[in-house]
């Protein structure tokens, strides 16, 4: 398995079962955005295989909860890559799924 940054940081959040409720998401997104020595487009990456990892683990048996859980940590990602790309960041915000 290739080295990458989502690859590096997520093993430090890694859990054994995957527990949406209980990952830190907002703790890996301060991580990857205070890399000075990442691009933006690095930064950008690791951000959005969190985002499809999250999306990923939604099933037909997850709860609403689980659901409405998944949609937030995915904003917090979106404000992320906000902080350095801003017009990336709002195009991701628009185009969220409006709540139900």
């Amino acid at each position: 398995m290739k080295n990458t940054l989502f690859n590096r940081e997520f093993s430090k959040i890694k859990q054994n079962t995957f527990n949406i409720e209980d990952l830190d998401v907002q703790g890996f997104c301060d991580k990857v955005v205070g890399y000075s020595s990442k691009s933006p487009e690095e930064k950008t990456s690791a951000l959005l295989e969190l985002d499809t990892l999250l999306y990923t683990m939604i099933g037909i048996e997850s709860s609403l909860t689980e659901k409405r859980e998944t949609k937030k940590k995915s904003r917090v990602i979106y404000r992320a890559i906000k902080s350095y790309n801003k017009s990336l960041g709002d195009l991701f915000l628009q185009h969220m799924d409006p709540d139900k």
